[in-house]
């Protein structure tokens, strides 16, 4: 029997689907359009089996990790979702942690209290994943990444990794927070590979550079 419709998330055809992936990102931009983009692809799970449906944001809802947390734990709670079905937070270390004092130990630990509850954080920011798509950590010197780590503002709108991605695409157009498809989709096996590399699989979540949104993106595909 199809699933009851789900007002909090966007509509699709996933009415049948026999397992949910629930996705709430920090960003409203960039995660949204890879993942939603990853959906559409050839490289999604095609099996029928599962579906990815990203939580749609009040307006003018807060953006931090507690909030975002906060608006996936209250759908888990409010709508008609099975036992097998996955919720992910999907955020930035960013400065969280250093500079607003979030206690990303404790947002750990929050998560693992709740069944089928998981994190993806990206340290610093999401754009790491996707430089990873296009090479590893290890073609930057020890002061490049240094400076991906520290992640500094260079202008108004950009940080300073967002400049390394755009060095890294070679388009001549930069990157604009919307992740081209054609050319990030078929590399996303080496952005999984470059990832596992630079993990530390005793860690919570990343505390150097690196993100684990490759434990979600292997699932998908």
């Amino acid at each position: 029997m199809p699933r009851e419709s789900i007002p909090l998330v966007r509509r699709g055809g996933f009415a049948d689907a026999e397992k949910f992936y629930v996705l709430s990102y920090e960003g409203t931009k960039s995660e949204k359009k890879y993942f939603e983009d990853l959906r559409q692809s050839k490289y999604f799970n095609d099996s029928g089996q599962i579906e990815t449906i990203p939580l749609k944001r009040p307006k003018n809802a807060g953006s931090n990790p507690i909030s975002v947390k906060s608006l996936l734990s209250q759908a888990k709670k409010d709508y008609n979702f099975k036992s097998t079905d996955e919720f992910w937070l999907i955020i930035d270390r960013d400065d969280w942690e250093t500079i607003h004092r979030l206690d990303i130990s404790a947002l750990v630990e929050d998560c693992k209290k709740e069944k089928n509850f998981f994190m993806a954080m990206s340290n610093p920011c999401f754009e790491i994943w996707l430089i990873l798509h296009l090479t590893s950590l290890s073609s930057f010197s020890e002061d490049e990444q240094r400076a991906i780590f520290e992640n500094k503002k260079i202008s108004a709108n950009k940080n300073y990794i967002d400049k390394v991605l755009a060095n890294c695409i070679k388009n001549g157009r930069g990157y604009n927070k919307t992740p081209d498809p054609r050319l990030f989709l078929p590399k996303v096996y080496d952005a999984i590979v470059n990832a596992k590399r630079i993990a530390n699989t005793e860690e919570d979540y990343p505390s150097r550079i690196g993100t684990d949104v490759y434990k979600l993106v292997e699932k998908l595909i």
